[in-house]
C-alpha cells in the first residue's frame, strides 16, 4: 500500500505585478461565446471597488476563473482541471492583452492542497524529520510534540521562485490522513506551468521519501 492523494484543490494567480491593466470587459465577451456561465462581483480595496467577472465550466461548476483588471485566478478542484482552465483563461488573456502580453511582469502564486491517504501511521510520520531532542522541548510549561513537516527551497524575495511544502494531520482523520499544503512562487510562466504537471507525483514521491527517513 502506498501514499493516495484522494482530495486535492489548487488556486492559481496569474496576476500583473507591472504593467498595463486587463481589460476584463472584452475578456468577459470572448468567455461568453465558449462554454462557461458568467456572474459578477464587487471586490473592495483600498483605491476603490475591483469589479470581477467569474466564469464556471458548464461541465465542471466546482472550478471556475475570475478576471479583473489585475489580472486572473484558476480555482479548480479536483487538480487535474486547473491546466485546461489554465489554456481557456490564458488564451483569454492573450486575446485581450495583444502586444502588452510581453512587457507585462506577471507573478504566478499557487496554493495546492491535497488529502492523502497514509499507509504509515500519521503520528509517526509527521515525526521522522525531528530529532529526539524535540520530545524535550516545552513552551509556557506545556510539553511540545512534532505536529507536522515543512520543507522550503528558494527565497521569498520577488522576483526569486519560492515553493514551501508542508505536511500535517488531516483534521477529519488524524491517525490515517494527512493534509498536504504546497505554496509555489514564480515569475516565469513555463516554469509555473512545469510544477502543477508534476505536483501530484512530486507529493507522493516526497511522502514516499520521507517515510523512509
Amino acid at each position: 500500500m502506498s501514499f493516495r492523494i484522494e482530495r486535492s484543490h489548487i488556486i492559481f494567480k496569474h496576476l500583473i505585478h507591472v504593467g498595463p491593466e486587463v481589460d476584463a470587459e472584452a475578456v468577459a465577451d470572448i468567455a461568453a461565446r465558449r462554454d462557461y456561465t458568467k456572474q459578477t462581483r464587487q471586490l473592495p480595496t483600498p483605491r476603490g471597488p475591483l469589479k470581477e467577472y467569474l466564469f464556471r465550466p458548464k461541465t465542471n461548476p466546482q472550478s471556475l476563473m475570475v478576471f479583473s483588471s489585475k489580472g486572473f485566478v484558476i480555482d479548480a478542484q479536483p487538480s487535474d482541471n486547473v491546466l485546461p482552465l489554465f489554456r481557456d483563461a490564458y488564451d483569454f488573456y492573450e486575446k485581450v492583452m495583444g502586444d502588452d502580453v510581453m512587457t507585462a511582469t506577471v507573478l504566478m502564486d499557487i496554493n495546492c492542497k491535497f488529502e492523502v491517504f497514509s499507509p504509515v501511521p500519521v503520528k509517526d510520520f509527521v515525526s521522522k524529520l525531528y530529532v529526539s531532542e524535540s520530545e524535550k522541548l516545552s513552551f509556557s510549561g506545556k510539553d511540545l510534540r512534532p505536529h507536522g513537516i515543512t520543507l522550503a527551497t528558494g527565497s521569498m524575495k520577488f522576483p526569486d521562485e519560492f515553493i514551501q511544502l508542508n505536511v500535517q494531520p488531516l483534521p477529519k482523520d488524524p491517525e490515517r490522513r494527512l493534509i498536504v499544503v504546497s505554496n509555489y512562487r514564480s515569475t516565469e510562466l513555463d516554469d509555473a506551468l512545469k510544477f502543477i504537471e508534476k505536483i501530484e507525483g512530486n507529493i507522493v514521491k516526497t511522502l514516499e521519501k520521507i517515510a523512509k527517513v
